[in-house]
Formats: C-alpha cells, structure tokens, sequence
C-alpha cells in the first residue's frame, strides 16, 4: 500500500475580478477528508513584479490558526441502527406496510429485535462499531463466540437472518457501499426431527376422558383438521359451516395483534371427522358465548380473546398422556403441539388421500413442505405391512404336484 500523500496545509490561486487585478485566494487543506475543504480571499491584488504572493502566503498562514473543519459525521453504530431497524416505525417496516403490501406482524418485529438485542448486543467487538465499518470478520467471530457459549444453531441463525436483513437493506439503499454478509453462511443446524402419533395412539387419546372439553378440541383440530395454533385460537364459531361437516379456515389470531388472515395466504375449508364434531358439540355446550363472532377455544375470563398458547401446551401434554405417552417419553420423542399437525399430514397420506389433497388441507404451498411435515417411519404398522408383504410375496398359483415339471 502506498504511503499517504503530504500535502501543504493550504495552497494559494489567482481569482479574476470584474473591475480590477486578479486577488489571490487560498483553498486549506482537510487532512481527515482527505480534500480542500475551505475557500478564503486574502485580500491581496496579484501585481507587481512578484505579484505579492508572499504576502499572499503571510496572511494565509494566519488564517491556518482560525480554519476549523468539522467533520463530516459518519453512519450510526451498528448496535443502534439494527436496534432501530427492527421497530414498527422504522422505514423498512412501514415500507413493507405502504409499498411492498408485505406488512410483517408485530411480533416477529420484537421478535427480530429482542433476538438480536440479547444475543448479539453485548459482544465486544459489536461496541463502538460504526455500520460502516462491519465487516465479515466481525459476523464470523460472533458466531464463534455465540457458539462457544452454547448458543444453538437455530437461534444463532434467526439473529443472524436480524442482522442480514437491516444490513442488506442499507447496502440496497446505498448507504453502505459493500455487504459484508455476501461470504456468511448459515450455522450448520441438524435440527431434532418432529415426534408425531400413531394411529393406535391416536386412537388411546380418543379413549381418553377429559375435565374441560377445550382439551381435546384443540388437539383434534390439529391432528384430524390440520390447523395451526393460531387458526384454533382465530376459530369463530361462524367459521362452521351450518349445513356440512366443513371448517372455513379464515382467520388466525395472533398474540398482541388479533385476528389476521391465515398464513401466506392459505384460506381453505377443511372437513371435519365425526370425532371432531363431537367434541365440537361439547365445547358448545358449555361456551358461554356461542354467536357467528365469538370463539370456539374461548378464554373463560375474557370475551375479546381466545384459549392462550400456554393452553395448548397443556393441552398436548394431557392429551399424550392420555395416549399412554409420558412426559420423559413426549420430550425424547420431540412431541409438540406443532408436531399435530405433523401427524395430521402423515395419517392423512397413509390412509390414501392424494398429495394434492392433503397439501391444500394442510395449507402448505408446495409438496416440498408438505413432504417435510411427513414422517412414514414413525407411523408404520410393521405388523400389518409384514401381514401385506406375505400376501404380496406369496405365490397366486401353487404349484400343481401333479406336473413334475410345474415341481421342478
């Protein structure tokens, strides 16, 4: 790298007038810009034999004492300017509200926000770093260093994913002549495959007995319809078809925001078992509220919101239990209430439905998702597929004794 070029602290050229001899001004030198950054005249006529330069040169070595360059303020420090980008009135998210018509939902703002503030705010690189200055380096070490302390992969990557998203914003608005995330990969995250039931398992918990009726509607709406939790708890009793056995699944709740529209957009009518109209009938029985706008998973002591997601989780575990499973076994086998919907999907293609029509009854948009959520192996019935596999491997014609060359 080549040494910096010293410069004098101000050089002097001659400026025409209108009436008159030229005057000699004087440009000043900005050592930290690295450009002249001030113009003054000093007054002095260039006439003469010498043109008067020296004193030219006198009276701008005088002017050095009262030159002050403010310096140009650099971009907000990255802590700040990632702590901010993630808030509902930054530009990006009023952006995405405006102009995009792809608002993002409150709760994966904080969610951002309050992800990246615990794990990356307080990494000592991270401190005093201009946005301008991050570089790849920075990111890599981070990483390292939220490793090390046990952080595991998928938290490391959805801070990660915080980070990228307000840095990339900035580079897209040139603000930020580089991304220093373009060589940055994810952590390598082999996450822990979803448990889902088997169908005798299924059929323990439909056997089961339950204090509150609110307990296995919530889990049949998961394993027998495919909903998400926030669509059980949007679940409006006008959302039940009064003449077929169907579910409109129209809305979601989500927490802090209320009723949205379910995810990416997938609205759809789901038929409902007898087992789900059963429970249906249940719940009603004992809702306070029953009208075209109350919910069905209603909370008991408030009307304005549904059953909260501490519900569902209990609601998993008794429903499990009921199955025969405890809860050593439920945690070993990575059961969840998510995982439902798991089982929903797997069930619903070893019983024969198409993949089509399991995808749209689930909502996912494309068979790769909807292959994700399939788990055969956890579902097979060994005794029954052998039982197959005997008659599929036996013989349609028995030899006949009576031709030895059938016999041989």
């Amino acid at each position: 790298m080549l040494p910096r070029k010293v410069r004098t602290p101000f050089s002097l050229y001659r400026k025409k007038t209108r009436h008159g001899p030229d005057v000699w001004y004087a440009r000043f030198w900005d050592e930290n810009a690295q450009k002249f950054g001030k113009t003054r005249s000093t007054g002095v006529f260039a006439i003469g034999k010498r043109q008067r330069r020296s004193d030219a040169e006198t009276i701008a070595r005088e002017y050095l004492a009262t030159i002050e360059f403010v310096a140009k303020p650099k971009g907000p420090l990255f802590l700040d300017y990632v702590e901010k980008f993630w808030t509902p009135t930054s530009a990006y998210v009023r952006e995405r509200v405006l102009v995009a018509k792809k608002p993002l939902t409150k709760a994966y703002v904080k969610l951002s926000r309050d992800s990246f503030l615990l794990h990356a705010g307080k990494f000592p690189k991270f401190q005093g770093l201009l946005l301008e200055e991050l570089k790849a380096g920075h990111i890599r070490d981070w990483m390292q260093w939220k490793a090390e302390s046990g952080l595991g992969a998928r938290r490391i990557n959805a801070t990660l994913q915080a980070m990228r998203v307000a840095v990339r914003q900035a580079v897209e608005r040139e603000e930020l002549p580089r991304d220093p995330f373009e060589f940055i990969h994810p952590a390598k995250d082999e996450p822990k495959e979803k448990g889902i039931l088997t169908r005798p398992e299924v059929d323990l918990f439909l056997d089961g007995t339950f204090s509150d009726p609110r307990v296995p509607l919530c889990v049949l709406l998961a394993i027998g319809c495919g909903l998400r939790r926030g669509e059980a708890q949007g679940l409006l009793w006008g959302d039940l078809d009064p003449e077929k056995p169907l579910i409109h699944v129209q809305h979601n709740y989500v927490k802090s925001e209320g009723m949205q529209s379910p995810k990416s957009g997938s609205a759809r009518d789901v038929p409902m078992t007898s087992d789900v109209v059963a429970a249906l009938a249940l719940v009603r029985a004992s809702a306070p509220r029953t009208g075209p706008t109350d919910y069905v998973l209603f909370d008991a002591g408030a009307k304005s919101i549904p059953i909260g997601e501490a519900f569902f989780r209990t609601a998993t575990s008794s429903a499990l239990r009921a199955a025969g499973i405890s809860a050593k076994d439920q945690s070993a086998r990575n059961l969840t209430f998510h995982g439902l919907r798991h089982t929903f999907v797997t069930l619903s293609r070893l019983a024969g439905l198409s993949d089509l029509e399991v995808q749209a009854l689930a909502g996912h948009k494309s068979g790769e998702m909807m292959n994700r959520y399939s788990h055969p192996t956890q579902a097979i019935d060994y005794s029954e597929v052998l039982a197959k596999l005997e008659i599929a491997s036996a013989r349609a014609i028995k030899p006949s004794t009576d031709n030895p060359e059938v016999t041989q």
